[in-house]
């Protein structure tokens, strides 16, 4: 069965809106839970997808074909290496923004904080008990507003 390189952007999307309902998330000592700033670089690290993990992408084809392929499509306007070639991609454009600022909106509104408390000197943390269970609607949410947007290289 031939896979198609829209199949392959359309893999790549979804896992990166996917990664996203955890990603906005730092986790700290304790067990406590705090909110990534709102910055390109925060959400690089709350969205890049490893190349050694393209197996989770759910394509049809072997890691070495699959590799190949990858490498003929990261590169482009939209879905770029990040760091050294072969390692770390994503798709860096305004709609990876937002699916990232949606993200922290709805952590924000279920009360995780963010920021530095300068009175404790320390970062805005909380528990989160049902932490899985909310990232787990989150990615749901998630992957139903933004997952089936069309994308290219």
């Amino acid at each position: 069965m031939k896979v198609t390189d829209a199949e392959i952007l359309q893999a790549i999307w979804r896992a990166q809106v996917k990664k996203t309902a955890r990603g906005v998330i730092d986790n700290y000592i304790g067990g406590t839970k705090g909110l990534k700033r709102d910055s390109e670089q925060d959400r690089h690290f709350a969205q890049y997808q490893y190349m050694i993990g393209r197996g989770d992408l759910g394509i049809a084809l072997g890691k070495g074909q699959l590799a190949r392929r990858l490498k003929v499509l990261i590169g482009g306007d939209n879905l770029q290496w990040q760091g050294s070639p072969g390692h770390v991609y994503e798709f860096r454009t305004e709609a990876a923004m937002d699916v990232f600022r949606f993200a922290r909106n709805w952590w924000a509104d279920h009360g995780v904080p963010s920021g530095w408390d300068a009175d404790n000197q320390c970062m805005r943390t909380m528990r989160l008990d049902n932490y899985d269970d909310l990232a787990a609607q989150l990615e749901k949410v998630l992957l139903e507003r933004f997952g089936n947007q069309a994308v290219t290289q």
